[in-house]
């Protein structure tokens, strides 16, 4: 334990001084690293051009953090956790510098990253705990496609979330902690100690991105660590069958809802799923409070104040399921009663929103319609778009 604690040290401090570097030698790559994501861009949360590449800096100290690990099977597994990424990571980044890689390839590269994965591992989601499903994982082929494409869909979940100065970091982190507490505490020291390293190196990064937003996660850096924290559950599983699969969902349960209901809100509105709109939770919670409580001039405090609200929501759910980790039924009950308590303070903060923008003062419905509702996805703030 004391390797690793060293060894976290020296994690978070190659994060700091990567991170230090980027900063300094911003006006040299800034055209690069923030080309065509400015405060125009249609799911921007955020005002002046900032350097996306925290996914470069996020795999450094995740490598760093490799050649500190105890020589063990823990070694082996995060190497090739991290080999696996590179797909998916080399997508990522040419989208953060500039070379417009479209929503679709870096889809296709999350499958191929997850594809990898399970045959480096030879390990695919071994379970869901349901008998009338047993057939789904008991057959190659089934268990294949449904483990990619849940892999492949909670990487790109993570991307989506990344809208607010330490949202997709906390939330990563969250969901890290949690399962690396799992693993130590069913005594899988090789999984509790990945997910040490791992840690460190949100943390590294996170110093800097939340709350003044000076460098961002990235796509590389969303989908790298989605992936890397999907395969940690997905091996978690394969070494211990006494968790129960659905416990394990519930860790990722904010990142995939949210991914879930864009897709269906989309879906229903008319529009391609792979648009980009404003209608996600997080950023219906930042204009929120620009619309009660401050205003839009000042982004740089309700943007952070967003991800203090969306933070404890998101890790309910994570400590729920340490609670329900053994009891399948359970942990599939809590699964939806969180998406329940999801769908209905985002409807009711539709609702609240809308309301307000029809007897706020004329200033707020202005901003509320056209930044806020109205901006956010739809022509207008229509019966339509109000029953989503």
């Amino acid at each position: 334990m004391a390797i690793i604690t060293i060894g976290n040290f020296y994690i978070i401090f190659a994060g700091c001084i990567a991170s230090l570097i980027v900063l300094w030698t911003k006006p040299l790559h800034i055209n690069h690293t923030a080309k065509g994501h400015t405060s125009l861009a249609r799911q921007s949360s955020h005002c002046l051009p900032t350097p996306r590449i925290g996914g470069l800096i996020i795999i450094l100290g995740y490598s760093v953090g490799v050649c500190f690990l105890p020589k063990s099977d823990a070694t082996s597994i995060a190497t090739l956790l991290g080999l696996s990424a590179l797909p998916v990571f080399v997508g990522g980044f040419g989208e953060d510098t500039g070379f417009n890689i479209s929503t679709r390839l870096r889809l296709i590269l999350s499958f191929v990253s997850a594809m990898i994965a399970g045959l480096l591992f030879n390990s695919w989601i071994p379970s869901l705990g349901i008998s009338g499903l047993a057939f789904v994982t008991d057959y190659a082929i089934p268990a294949v496609l449904l483990t990619v494409i849940i892999s492949a869909g909670i990487s790109h979940a993570f991307n989506l979330i990344d809208g607010l100065n330490g949202l997709a970091m906390g939330i990563a982190l969250i969901v890290d902690i949690g399962l690396g507490s799992l693993a130590y505490l069913v005594g899988d020291i090789a999984i509790a100690s990945i997910c040490s390293i791992l840690a460190a190196s949100l943390v590294g990064i996170l110093i800097f991105n939340f709350p003044l937003g000076k460098i961002f996660l990235g796509d590389a850096g969303a989908y790298s660590v989605g992936h890397i924290l999907v395969w940690i559950a997905i091996l978690l599983l394969n070494r211990n069958s006494d968790i129960a699969p659905f416990a394990i969902l519930l860790m990722f349960f904010w990142p995939i809802a949210d991914m879930l209901f864009s897709i269906y809100r989309r879906y229903r509105g008319g529009r391609p799923i792979d648009q980009p709109d404003r209608l996600h939770f997080h950023q219906m919670v930042m204009r929120a409070l620009e619309l009660t409580f401050l205003a839009k001039k000042t982004r740089e405090l309700t943007n952070p104040l967003a991800t203090l609200v969306i933070l404890p929501l998101a890790a309910a759910p994570v400590v729920l399921s340490y609670f329900v980790r053994s009891n399948n039924t359970q942990a599939l009950i809590a699964c939806f009663i969180c998406t329940g308590l999801f769908l209905t303070s985002y409807w009711g903060g539709l609702m609240l929103a809308k309301r307000f923008a029809q007897t706020g003062s004329r200033k707020a419905r202005g901003f509320a319609f056209g930044h806020s509702l109205a901006d956010l996805g739809a022509p207008s703030i229509s019966k339509r778009e109000s029953r989503f």
